[in-house]
């Protein structure tokens, strides 16, 4: 199963994660509350700072994906949604993507005030 570590903490974030739970097939994803989860975290390497800061997937195969790959692998595992990820990752487009995600996520980060963690 691929698992998904996010913030349910986030408006944002749980809106997002909930409507892709609605259209994903069963057994294909292990969706992860991050502040429930915290095991996943040590076993993966992933610090509480990085987790809130960016959406994390590991794979079946144990890879880490973060930020904009997290949401193409789980965009690929959607029936209608893996045009985008296709879309998204083509060379250009996937640049200003990474770009686009990080400062959007160091934004999101800023705003809330339980992310301010040591």
């Amino acid at each position: 199963m691929i698992k998904i570590l996010y913030d349910q903490h986030c408006s944002l974030c749980s809106k997002e994660i909930n409507y892709y739970r609605s259209i994903a097939p069963k057994g294909i994803f292990m969706w992860c509350n991050l502040h429930v989860h915290n095991k996943l975290l040590r076993k993966y390497g992933i610090t509480y700072n990085d987790a809130l800061l960016s959406l994390h997937a590991i794979d079946d195969r144990e890879r880490i994906f973060k930020g904009i790959d997290a949401f193409c692998l789980i965009w690929n595992n959607l029936r209608g949604w893996r045009l985008l990820s296709f879309i998204i990752k083509m060379p250009l487009i996937y640049f200003v993507s990474k770009i686009f995600y990080s400062y959007f996520a160091q934004w999101r980060f800023n705003k809330m005030k339980y992310c301010k963690v040591n």
